[in-house]
């Protein structure tokens, strides 16, 4: 039997002969994995620097987008703003050829109205004439605004009920739309009717009528805004001079002038 010293001086001479083997594994297999985080890192720069060409890309494109967007929102502001100003020039066109009208409101229909219905407007021609126009125009001749008195003839060319007339009906009777032959004559009318407007008689009084009331003819888009600003409580009067609305407010005497038929209340308002 081989003596214990020489077995472990042999195992010693063994090991000492492996660690070189050892340590060679070690580094080759530190320099694969040195090797592999170089290769991940030139990989990792790599996709890093190809994102940020594709956001630069990215973001050029949003800034074409962006430009476009711009771009469309001012052609449709300028395309808004011209479908505005044909709104506005095609209401001041209507209400141009409205000059020479007025609406009388406040007048009740008739018996003898409804009995006159297919007389092509004969009756509400005399009747509104005499009642209504006539006596304004009288004082206007006294005060020699007009010559001399017109004849029917000379002022009406053309008079209905912008509505179906009906007796028994309790909602207001429909408004009575007058074109006259002259301008002349229908300022002679809105400047004489304060003190000279004739007052419902007996027989109107029956039917209904309370107070007649002469207002120009406005065009839809005026009218609809002259409802609403008189139904603003921040709205103290309003009214309208050919066509151009008026107001002022509470405890202000200051008249304000509508712009703009087609704007908001609100907006008007904010003045």
């Amino acid at each position: 039997m081989p003596p214990k010293n020489s077995a472990a001086a042999a195992a010693a001479a063994a090991a000492a002969a492996a660690t070189p083997a050892t340590t060679d594994a070690k580094l080759d297999a530190l320099l694969v994995t040195v090797d592999s985080i170089a290769r991940s890192q030139q990989e990792t720069k790599s996709l890093l620097e190809s994102s940020l060409q594709r956001m630069d890309k990215l973001e050029e494109r949003m800034n074409t987008l962006t430009e476009n967007q711009s771009a469309a929102s001012a052609d449709l502001a300028a395309h808004d703003r011209d479908i505005t100003s044909l709104m506005i020039a095609s209401n001041a066109n209507d209400q141009l050829h409205r000059a020479n009208n007025i609406r009388i409101l406040g007048y009740p229909v008739l018996e003898d109205e409804i009995t006159a219905a297919n007389d092509g407007g004969k009756y509400l021609r005399e009747k509104i004439f005499s009642r209504i126009i006539k006596p304004v125009l009288d004082v206007a001749v006294r005060d020699r605004f007009l010559l001399s008195p017109p004849s029917e003839q000379e002022v009406i060319v053309r008079i209905f009920r912008a509505g179906r007339p009906s007796t028994g009906d309790r909602s207001p009777p429909p408004p009575i739309l007058v074109v006259f032959s002259s301008y002349v004559y229908r300022q002679a009318l809105f400047r004489y009717k304060a003190k000279s407007l004739p007052a419902p008689n007996t027989v109107e009084k029956s039917a209904g009528a309370k107070r007649f009331y002469v207002v120009e003819d406005l065009t839809k888009p005026a009218h609809r805004l002259l409802k609403l600003l008189q139904a603003d409580e921040r709205v103290a009067k309003v009214w309208s001079t050919d066509g151009n609305l008026r107001y002022t407010k509470p405890g202000d005497d200051t008249v304000f002038k509508v712009p703009n038929v087609f704007d908001t209340v609100e907006k008007i308002l904010e003045r």
